[in-house]
């Protein structure tokens, strides 16, 4: 494989930023101090909806 097909091939990939999975009354991972409930959790589930992933752990 070429250096040429190698950067088409990185360039045409999609890149799937990693999502922290957390339970809703923790700590946000942003560092906010507020529940994660509270502050990213719809946003995350959005994300992950978006790449047919879980929304948050359940235990």
């Amino acid at each position: 494989m070429g250096i040429i097909s190698r950067i088409t091939s990185f360039l045409n990939s999609t890149a799937v930023e990693p999502v922290p999975k957390l339970g809703r009354n923790e700590p946000c991972w942003c560092g906010s101090g507020k529940k994660y409930k509270r502050c990213h959790l719809e946003e995350d589930d959005r994300k992950r909806a978006k790449h047919g992933r879980a929304a948050c752990r359940t235990s």
